[in-house]
């Protein structure tokens, strides 16, 4: 892909805003989107390439509002990146309505209310490239993280679908599954996190994957990818046994 118009949702905080800078500084015009203002202008301190736009993905007027001003603004939008995310570990036992769906608004519903306005606005233009930042806790159900790990599992396959449908349009769909990177998210976490990442060493292999290949699912890193992948397909009582020790470990 050659340099354009990005724009992120997530991009004030964490892996969205190092993406965001990663990308201004590879040529793009990038505007951000995210619920603290605040956060959205530290992000674009004095960098005339990065524009923010607050928005709350839980507001579907809102969404409307602000697809309407950043395509009027930037005349078009190249490469679309979902990030915003919600996650709080629970405990086990909690069970707690208020707090899964709290996760499931942002993580996953908010990405569906954006779905629609973004797909005719891509048609609008002749095409154009969506990402999702996925997980790899969406691919199976660990302990103390099933509502998390659920909603994300609920994006990777509902990109899968994606994918397929939205070709035809010119729409690419394209999904990330980082393993654990250093953002407000994971500082909430009181369990090891293997192979933790910086957000920029990250963001610069998200952009990589998605400027320089045209692979469906850009997921790093490999030395916990693979193992993780692997651990999908084991007979359930041995795959059992090694998920009960990411428990034993957080206690």
């Amino acid at each position: 892909m050659k340099p354009g118009i990005a724009w992120i949702i997530g991009g004030g905080t964490g892996i969205g805003a190092a993406v965001a800078m990663e990308l201004a500084g590879r040529g793009w015009t990038v505007a951000i989107s995210g619920r603290r203002m605040e956060k959205l202008q530290e992000v674009a301190n004095g960098n005339p390439a990065i524009l923010p736009y607050p928005l709350d993905v839980t507001d579907e007027g809102a969404i409307a509002a602000a697809l309407a001003q950043v395509a009027g603004d930037l005349r078009r939008i190249d490469l679309f990146i979902y990030g915003a995310a919600a996650w709080q570990p629970l405990e086990v036992g909690d069970y707690s309505l208020a707090k899964y769906e709290k996760i499931a608004d942002t993580n996953f519903f908010g990405f569906i209310r954006m779905l629609t306005p973004l797909t005719r606005q891509f048609e609008r233009q002749g095409g154009g490239q969506l990402a999702v930042i996925a997980s790899v806790a969406g691919y199976f159900g660990l302990p103390r993280s099933g509502a998390y790990g659920a909603m994300k599992a609920a994006l990777i396959q509902l990109c899968q679908s994606l994918r397929i449908e939205l070709e035809p349009k010119n729409i690419i769909v394209r999904m990330v599954c980082p393993g654990f990177v250093k953002s407000e998210l994971t500082a909430k976490n009181d369990f090891p996190m293997p192979f933790i990442m910086e957000a920029d060493a990250a963001a610069k292999r998200i952009v990589d994957g998605l400027v320089n290949s045209d692979r469906f699912e850009i997921a790093f890193p490999r030395r916990l990818v693979w193992p993780m992948k692997l651990m999908r397909i084991l007979p359930y009582p041995l795959f059992f046994s090694l998920a009960r020790r990411t428990l034993s470990k957080a206690k």
